[in-house]
């Protein structure tokens, strides 16, 4: 069963090892929100509502600033440093960024 904290961390683009480190509890931890053996507090639902934020952000002034056909696909991860000069705190957060202006602009080529 996926839990919706286990789903809550893939939007995010984070493993679970990217997860510990960016919330500052350990890897077990996780693995016990993950499998809905606690419920995580609501400190950690803010602090991964703001991330989800930032990647939102980031993919929307992708969108709103980058070509995908002049776009090097290799540098497709960082796709938030290139719209807003900023790296997002993660990897996987990047990714996601990326995945999310890729699919949107890909689903519609005008946006």
């Amino acid at each position: 069963m996926t839990t919706v904290f286990k789903a809550a961390l893939g939007v995010c683009g984070l493993s679970q090892q990217e997860a510990a480190d960016f919330l500052g509890v350990a890897l077990p931890t996780i693995k016990d929100w993950c499998r809905g053996s606690f419920a995580p507090p609501t400190g950690v639902w803010q602090m991964l509502a703001g991330l989800y934020d930032q990647i939102d952000n980031a993919a929307q002034s992708a969108l709103d600033t980058l070509e995908i056909e002049n776009f090097d696909r290799r540098a497709m991860n960082d796709v938030a440093i290139m719209s807003t000069g900023e790296k997002l705190p993660t990897d996987g957060a990047q990714a996601a960024a990326a995945a999310i202006f890729l699919l949107t602009r890909l689903h519609d080529p005008l946006r």
